[in-house]
């Protein structure tokens, strides 16, 4: 099998950048119409918004002492599968309960998608090249903030 240019894995590690931070920042700007339509109150609002930086900080620590042992593609094609599922399972949340418990799944897999683009960043690009690496990659999320959050509202 053919292997992947630099340039290309490059972009599909930023794509799946910017698809993480596009989910995470997207429940901010719908806030007023989710607690309408949801009938809630800031707080529990806020706990939506939290549960994914929250869920993602514990997976995180959790996974950490063996996540080395798996290969890292495969790792982030399982991570980026649950990320997709979380998130697809948000968009058709009827209630806050099940909204909360998709935001948490969302949060898990999409931190650990994250710190997979990184390692294989540091994995495959040569240290003479891997800040720039990592500038490309880290731009996605500029990119999500900036242009993505308008287009996607």
């Amino acid at each position: 099998m053919k292997q992947l240019s630099e340039r290309t894995l490059l972009l599909l590690l930023a794509a799946v950048q910017f698809t993480h931070i596009m989910d995470f920042m997207l429940m901010m700007p719908l806030g007023p119409q989710l607690m309408r339509v949801m009938n809630i109150g800031p707080g529990q609002f806020a706990a939506f918004v939290a549960s994914y930086t929250i869920s993602s900080g514990i997976v995180g620590l959790l996974a950490a002492p063996f996540i080395d042992r798996f290969d890292r593609k495969k790792l982030l094609l399982f991570t980026y599968a649950g990320f997709t599922l979380g998130t697809l399972t948000c968009a058709l949340a009827q209630n806050p309960g099940t909204l909360l418990v998709a935001r948490a799944v969302s949060g898990a897999f999409g931190g650990l998608s994250i710190s997979m683009v990184m390692a294989i960043v540091g994995d495959v690009i040569p240290a003479e090249r891997r800040a720039s690496a990592v500038g490309i990659v880290m731009t996605a999320f500029s990119a999500a903030a900036a242009l993505g959050v308008p287009f996607g509202l």
